[in-house]
């Protein structure tokens, strides 16, 4: 044990926007908890928020951006930006950060370890926590935030996993540090549409192309859409295809009166929750089988700075979108050439880097993350049933192996994926670290009681 101080109230493990946003929710909190943050990287980072392009932005305006929960206006004001602007990720990652130091400047209750937590251990009244170097922790709560893990590969070709052209990290790869020539992004959504930008943005020579199985592209994002309430929409939920048909006719009466589509996209944000709660498994199921790269355009949209830099680099011939997919893969001496099945042909594509842009792996099974496989094996956690994630109670208690939740155990954001499904963007992952922190500030009340 590093010490035989106190166990803190809660240890937050991972320093990305979901971990950073409880700290900061506890340092606001009139119940002063003793919490311990773990995150080996600068907090408020995380993988998507780091150095990276100029051209990489947030896909939603600065003003439903705030980290603060019950503050819609706290980014806004904090970087004197304009409420309908777009921010990078790196000046948002930056925000995060900052709002952390000043939010804990006269907080020594609240501390940051650079340390990677490894195993996790449930004792009877708390937890031991072990980080990489053998020093252990003890914590009465304990939440694990950390964030998306790198997409899944095991679908790709072993030789196309094994070239040195390949990255299967996009987040981890800097348009600087990629081969010049053509590259090819797997995936078509935001992350794909982003290296996309990026190649453009640096005015690297070559063709980008992104391939996907279903060949739909993000749609292009508006600063100003208007707000409608649900109730108001009268969409049938009751089953993934009575939603789709809804939407879809919501949409088109949306349009003939002079409105915006995005506005029946927006509506769905606030109940999305609740209506994948009422789902079954199976049509839970149904929809990510049929439905959620669909969704996934309608809802992840595309900043305006980003769509135009794709856009010019279309209209130069030099960004080409791709239905198929990868049968196969082989190096040669000018590059990696990509065997790939569409509509029934098998076509060829040479190209001198391959970037894994299809989204992040929820499989907790194939999950290389120590942490991740401690707990499985100790049957803390179990994945849910549709293998996005972890499975949990719908306010994110973790539940182990025998089916019962630990309401001591928490998790929040991607790793709740497959409980809450809408459970990434900044609203929804401010809300839950808010609800966490008044979790803690109750079970201090009820210890000091």
């Amino acid at each position: 044990m590093k010490d035989e101080r106190e166990a803190d109230d809660v240890a937050i493990i991972g320093g990305g926007l979901a971990g950073t946003a409880i700290a900061i929710a506890c340092a606001r909190s009139d119940r002063p908890a003793r919490v311990r943050l773990f995150s080996p990287e600068n907090p408020g980072r995380g993988a998507a928020y780091g150095a990276g392009s100029p051209i990489w932005f947030m896909n939603a305006p600065a003003s439903a951006m705030s980290i603060i929960a019950d503050d819609a206006e706290h980014l806004v004001r904090s970087l004197h930006c304009a409420p309908e602007s777009f921010i990078t990720r790196e000046r948002f990652g930056e925000y995060v950060g900052s709002t952390l130091r000043a939010a804990t400047a006269d907080r020594p209750n609240i501390g940051v370890e650079r340390e990677t937590i490894v195993n996790i251990e449930r004792r009877r009244d708390d937890f031991v926590l072990e980080d990489d170097r053998g020093f252990q922790y003890r914590a009465r709560s304990v939440v694990l935030a950390m964030g998306n893990a790198k997409p899944a590969d095991d679908f790709l070709p072993r030789e196309l996993r094994a070239s040195e052209r390949y990255v299967g990290d996009p987040w981890r790869a800097p348009t600087s540090e990629l081969p010049n020539g053509d590259m090819l992004c797997i995936g078509s959504g935001l992350t794909a549409i982003d290296h996309v930008a990026a190649h453009a943005h640096a005015k690297r020579s070559g063709t980008v192309f992104t391939i996907a199985r279903h060949g739909f592209l993000p749609a292009l994002e508006r600063a100003d859409i208007p707000s409608l309430r649900y109730a108001q929409l009268e969409l049938d939920d009751a089953s993934p295809l009575a939603l789709l048909r809804s939407v879809r006719s919501a949409m088109h009466r949306r349009l003939a009166q002079g409105g915006d589509w995005r506005e029946i996209a927006e509506a769905l944000r606030r109940p999305s929750q609740r209506i994948w709660l009422g789902w079954t498994i199976a049509q839970r199921r149904q929809f990510i089988a049929h439905l959620a790269s669909l969704w996934g355009s309608l809802r992840y949209r595309v900043p305006p700075a980003t769509a135009d830099a794709v856009a010019e680099l279309r209209a130069s011939g030099r960004y080409v979108s791709l239905q198929g997919e990868i049968i196969g893969a082989s190096d040669d001496r000018d590059g990696i050439v990509i065997e790939y099945r569409t509509r029934g042909e098998h076509r060829r594509l040479r190209v001198a880097s391959v970037v894994n842009c299809t989204g992040p792996n929820g499989d907790l099974r194939s999950n290389p993350d120590r942490l991740i496989r401690a707990l499985l094996e100790r049957g803390l956690i179990r994945p849910d049933a549709l293998h996005l994630g972890l499975d949990a109670t719908p306010s994110g208690e973790a539940i182990d192996s025998e089916g019962l939740a630990d309401e001591r155990l928490l998790a929040i954001g991607p790793l709740l994926r497959g409980i809450l499904y809408e459970t990434t963007a900044v609203p929804e992952i401010t809300e839950q670290a808010r609800a966490i922190a008044q979790r803690v500030a109750r079970d201090i009340e009820l210890c000091v009681a």
